[in-house]
């Protein structure tokens, strides 16, 4: 049995069992983390045998691992840092009568480990866990209420050039 013991944020201190695959996730989601800046299904945990898994289902915020932001599946061991928004959960070694992996639970795709992802990382900000730079979020809508004054100061050029144009031809 796979345990995440939350370090950080709105679940800090609970400690989440992974017995079967979850995704974490602000809605909709098996572990409901209350955070802006994680999306509705943000990451997916998975038992692989005597490890976990952790991928990240195409947040806008990015997944990450150890300080390093995730692309694919990565292998977690205990110790390891999972990072989504502004909470941090870190992998709980097993118990000592976990039973070791067979072939039928091995993950079919290959899998990087949290020490490959941050090795081949590009170089780490200055703190550890520190998020991209956000950019501001804008109200549902805005691109819609941009567009009439567009339309109505572009047809004002166009009826403004015509007119000149015919006053000029008319001289």
């Amino acid at each position: 049995m796979h345990r995440l013991r939350c370090v950080a944020g709105s679940l800090a201190g609970q400690v989440v069992e992974v017995t079967s695959a979850m995704v974490l996730g602000r809605r909709a989601a098996d572990l409901v983390v209350d955070d802006p800046q994680v999306s509705r299904r943000h990451a997916r945990l998975d038992p692989a045998g005597d490890a976990l898994q952790v991928e990240d289902l195409g947040s806008l915020n990015g997944t990450w691992v150890n300080g390093a932001r995730i692309t694919g599946p990565v292998r977690l061991a205990a110790g390891d840092q999972v990072r989504v928004g502004d909470t941090t959960f870190e992998v709980e070694a097993p118990p000592a009568e976990a039973p070791a992996a067979t072939e039928a639970e091995a993950p079919a795709a290959p899998v990087a480990t949290a020490t490959e992802v941050a090795r081949a990382s590009v170089p780490a900000p200055a703190a550890a866990f520190d998020p991209p730079p956000q950019r501001p979020r804008r109200p549902p809508g805005v691109a819609s209420r941009r567009l009439t004054p567009t339309v109505l100061s572009f047809g004002a050029v166009v009826v403004t050039a015509i007119a000149l144009v015919l006053y000029f031809a008319m001289r």
